[in-house]
């Protein structure tokens, strides 16, 4: 079996390659998508098939518990064998991914009106992959932690690509369904490559105590705050379509696909930063001084990335978006323009989140999320029915706004940097 012995600790400058390298891949993949979804069913199929993905990633959110985090926390420091966590891991996965899909045939089943377009035929393919995606997940968590920056780029650039080519294909044939097929398929094409290659390079030799517990209690208040920080992320999509319908939700699919790509790098810098930080809390004193660059390097270049990023998006934004995705997706560029300033700060936020769980703090988060969630909600309720899509991308705005504020107040908490 070949094998790869623990590395010491590579530069964050060829892990923001990797990294970023697979969130291009993952952003480039759903602009893809999107834009083929758009063009070969409109915008009350683009709607539907917005929802399913929602649901899709809502449930994978929900379906980690945190073990993802808990997996790069503690085997970041050298405290879980890799070759463990990752088959401890996947008995889960396959555990949480049969509840997740339950739940969502569930909502399906309570919720028709949330659900325009999607039978329940359509919604139990979507969730069927649940298992295969938080397999490759769990995986990718694994390479991470232990800076093998090119095992955790695989599989999501390997479901990207399926992704497109399946998606591509099947709604071209088949229509919504084989869009939605396509989706399913791809985390089944990534979790096999993810499988495969940690059953042949993670060490058999390695060996700790059984960990998943204490990940999961680890990851768990983390994983509160990006689970509820994610349903506050999508769930306005299931208000727009029960309220307006699921072309009004392809419009506004549409404004969310186009300025999420800004997330691409906080995102990668974020996973950087976070095992990084970690590993240097847990080195010790001797570590403070080069964990205190880290810090303030990621937060100066994601805050200069962003507000660069957010001035080349608008006026791309009021150009070329119809060019791309057809006249009938105008009502998309003001959504857009809506969501765009809440935007910017939540890419901020990210890193700031990544530095306070990688010191240690993941309750933080959580508590920005209890904060948040339901002034998010309250708005959605509020905004969504009088202003439709509108009202939807300004209380998203608002929501990413002031989870950046509380973000930066905790960071500064934790650093002891204002």
């Amino acid at each position: 079996m070949a094998s790869e012995a623990q590395p010491a600790p590579r530069a964050l400058k060829g892990g923001a390659v990797w990294t970023a390298g697979a969130q291009v891949a993952v952003a480039g993949a759903g602009a893809v998508v999107s834009v083929i979804v758009a063009r070969a069913l409109g915008p009350g199929g683009a709607g539907s098939f917005a929802l399913a993905l929602s649901l899709f990633l809502m449930l994978q959110t929900l379906g980690t518990l945190g073990i993802d985090l808990g997996i790069i926390y503690l085997v970041a420091s050298r405290r879980w064998a890799p070759r463990r966590a990752w088959l401890q891991s996947q008995g889960a996965a396959l555990a949480l991914g049969l509840a997740g899909a339950g739940v969502g045939i569930a909502a399906r089943l309570l919720a028709p009106d949330a659900f325009k377009g999607l039978s329940v035929a359509l919604v139990i393919v979507t969730v069927a992959a649940l298992p295969f995606a938080l397999s490759w997940i769990f995986g990718a968590s694994v390479a991470l932690a232990r800076d093998a920056y090119e095992g955790y780029a695989l599989p999501y650039v390997v479901q990207a690509g399926a992704m497109v080519l399946g998606v591509g294909v099947l709604a071209a044939l088949y229509g919504l369904e084989g869009a939605v097929i396509g989706l399913a398929a791809s985390q089944v094409v990534a979790a096999l490559a993810m499988g495969i290659r940690s059953a042949r390079v993670l060490d058999a030799a390695e060996d700790s105590p059984p960990m998943l517990r204490e990940a999961t209690r680890f990851g768990f208040k983390a994983y509160l705050a990006n689970a509820l920080q994610f349903v506050n992320y999508r769930l306005d999509l299931f208000i727009l379509a029960a309220v307006a319908g699921a072309s009004a939700a392809g419009y506004y699919a549409v404004a969310i696909a186009i300025t999420s790509g800004m997330w691409l790098l906080p995102q990668a810098l974020s996973l950087l930063v976070f095992p990084r930080v970690a590993a240097l809390s847990a080195a010790g004193a001797e570590s403070e001084e080069y964990r205190e660059v880290v810090e303030v390097k990621s937060v100066r270049h994601v805050s200069l990335l962003m507000v660069v990023s957010a001035i080349v998006l608008a006026l791309l934004m009021a150009v070329v978006l119809t060019l791309i995705y057809g006249e009938r997706f105008q009502p998309a560029v003001e959504l857009g323009l809506i969501l765009l300033p809440g935007v910017t700060l939540i890419g901020i936020a990210n890193v700031l989140s990544a530095t306070i769980v990688g010191r240690g703090r993941p309750e933080l988060s959580l508590y920005i999320a209890l904060i948040t969630t339901p002034i998010t909600i309250g708005l959605y309720v509020l905004l969504v029915p009088w202003l439709e899509g509108p009202g939807a991308a300004l209380a998203s705005s608002i929501s990413y706004s002031l989870n950046f504020v509380l973000a930066a107040f905790f960071y500064g908490r934790v650093t002891g940097r204002a």
